[in-house]
């Protein structure tokens, strides 16, 4: 039975702290962003007592980020370390947002000039492989028509054909790098936009 009203003034007490908080935030004149029941994004002058526990973003009237608040732990609960790295390296991402872009056209513009020097990358590795092509076709058939005439390869010609050979599946694998690296570059700058975006909302009474 104390246990039971040990447990009950423990919850209380939570209570009561959380409810002070959500006061000190409405006062405070500041902008917070948290996560509601449904999961959206909602921005207000105050982060409800319910919502409080689970960490909110303390913004700017031009939607600036000024703080992250985390979660919140109870005694003797540990964060994964899984779950403490991304939540560093997310908040380390988006403080370079905030330091390196001033619009989502920067950021934009950004994303477009990597994408354009990597397109550029593949370019060249599709034109070697090109003349890597023509090249082997090229020795293959001079390959042919030695044994066609009973004549034995020459050690130029094998050296020659092996070493095209050689640089063409080098530049196919360099290609599938770069193809694969673009896709990932753009899927990463579209992360990049749409945080931003969050990031730097402003309030709906704006």
């Amino acid at each position: 039975m104390k246990n039971t009203r040990t447990t009950y003034k423990s919850i209380g007490a939570v209570a009561v702290v959380l409810l002070c908080l959500s006061a000190m935030l409405a006062e405070a004149g500041n902008l917070y962003r948290y996560r509601n029941s449904d999961g959206n994004l909602v921005i207000d002058h105050q982060v409800p007592p319910e919502y409080i526990a689970q960490g909110y973003e303390v913004i700017t009237s031009t939607g600036r980020v000024e703080a992250v608040i985390p979660p919140h732990q109870e005694a003797g609960e540990e964060i994964p370390a899984e779950v403490a790295k991304k939540v560093v390296q997310d908040r380390e991402e988006d403080q370079m947002l905030l330091r390196s872009y001033s619009t989502v056209e920067e950021l934009q513009a950004a994303s477009e000039r990597r994408l354009q020097q990597l397109d550029r990358e593949i370019e060249i590795v599709e034109s070697n492989l090109q003349k890597n092509s023509r090249q082997l076709i090229d020795f293959r058939e001079r390959a042919a028509m030695d044994q066609f005439n009973g004549e034995k390869l020459s050690d130029n010609l094998l050296k020659s054909l092996n070493g095209v050979e050689m640089a063409q599946r080098d530049a196919q694998q360099v290609l599938e790098l770069r193809q694969k690296e673009r896709e990932e570059m753009a899927l990463r700058y579209q992360r990049y936009v749409e945080r931003f975006k969050v990031l730097t909302a402003k309030s709906p009474d704006e």
